[in-house]
Formats: structure tokens, C-alpha cells, sequence
């Protein structure tokens, strides 16, 4: 039976990814007098004792941030790739993710996941699922699925939703979070792809969050 202890949670940042479609990193631009992964890692901190940051290539932009940076050690190989990096530098048995593109992401999210995950010990990963679309990028993962994600990764098999069905994910519905106060999930989980994308998100983040 997996167990679920409150006091030790690592943080993973997911911001490996080429951003290709931005144009730039989208992790370093800039928000609200900061940078956009520095919003994430403040909404995740309250939740955990360290923060790790799946850097993949861009370990150099970050270093100065202050966080425990690691390269994936299968390169090229998208999300899985970070998360399995970033799983074998944690010592935490149960870790929160979020990627590095998602400003609006608040505190509380993760609060209530660690919450929904301490009454339910028998799913190594929990994700949101808002209208069917699974959000696997956001989430918790316990250290127990690091021998299927190496499995996935030597196999070349990338789709994270079809690891997830694998491995037996729980999925959080919007009632889910409904029900724990979390009324604004579909904007918390807003993601940046473009400059437009980015645009729109600023433009939704009020001033006092």
C-alpha cells in the first residue's frame, strides 16, 4: 500500500521544453516584475520542502534562480524525459508537478491535492481531468512509477496519457475540485504555447495574485 506522508513533498518543475512555438523561453518571461517560472515555484513552495526544476537543456538559464536544476537523462525525449529526471534526483516518496508555463497555477491547487491524495493511498499518480482533457502535467506522482517511466523512455512510448492509463492515475474531476473550494480550475491550468497565448494569460492574472 502506498503511504502517504504530509510533512516531505518535493516540488518539480517541468521547463525543459524548446518553446519552440513562443520563440523564446517561455519560463523566463517576464510577469508581474518576475518571471513566469518563478510564479509557479511560489505556488508550489507553500506545499513542499524543496523544489527541483526539470531543466532539460536550459540547466544554464536557471542556475541562478536557486533551485536544484537537473538535465534529463534521456534528451530529446519530451516531459517524460524531465519528470523521470527530476523523480530520480527527489528523496521525497510523493512529489507535486506542474510545468513551467502555467502562471495562473495558485496555491491552493496543490493543497488540495495533497489533501484528496491522503485519503486515497492506492494510486501512484493523481491528476486533474477537466472536461475529459487530462492535464498530466499538473499533478502528483509517487516514486513507485520510476520503473515504468524508465520502461516508457527506453521504448520510445511518449504519450503521457497512455503511461498514465498504464500505471493506474486517478483522476481529479472538476467536481473533485469543485467540492474542495478550487472553483477556477479550467484558469488555474490555463497553459502558453504562443506570444498570444502568453498575452491572454497576463491579461487574466489580477494584480493581487
Amino acid at each position: 500500500m502506498i503511504t502517504v506522508e504530509m510533512k516531505e513533498w518535493t516540488g518539480i518543475i517541468l521547463a525543459g521544453g524548446l518553446s519552440s512555438r513562443m520563440g523564446s523561453n517561455k519560463a523566463l518571461l517576464p510577469l508581474d516584475g518576475s518571471i513566469v517560472l518563478e510564479h509557479v515555484a511560489e505556488a508550489i513552495a507553500p506545499a513542499v520542502s524543496r523544489i527541483i526544476v526539470a531543466a532539460g537543456p536550459n540547466v544554464d538559464a536557471y542556475q541562478a534562480l536557486g533551485y536544484t536544476c537537473v538535465e534529463d537523462g534521456y534528451p530529446g525525449k519530451g516531459p517524460l524525459a524531465g519528470l523521470h529526471a527530476a523523480l530520480e534526483a527527489s528523496e521525497t516518496e510523493w512529489n507535486l508537478v506542474c510545468a513551467c508555463d502555467m502562471p495562473l497555477v495558485q496555491p491552493s491547487l496543490f493543497t488540495t491535492l495533497q489533501r484528496l491524495a491522503a485519503s486515497d493511498k492506492t494510486h501512484p499518480a493523481m491528476v486533474p481531468r477537466l472536461e475529459g482533457r487530462v492535464h498530466p502535467l499538473v499533478g502528483m506522482y509517487h516514486m513507485d512509477v520510476l520503473p515504468s517511466l524508465e520502461q516508457c523512455l527506453k521504448e520510445d512510448r511518449l504519450r503521457v496519457t497512455r503511461w498514465l492509463e498504464e500505471i493506474g492515475c486517478r483522476y481529479v474531476e472538476a467536481e473533485d475540485l469543485e467540492r474542495a473550494g478550487i472553483q477556477d480550475a479550467a484558469a488555474q491550468l490555463s497553459n502558453m504555447n504562443t506570444m498570444q497565448d502568453y498575452q491572454d494569460l497576463v491579461n487574466k492574472r489580477p494584480s493581487s495574485m
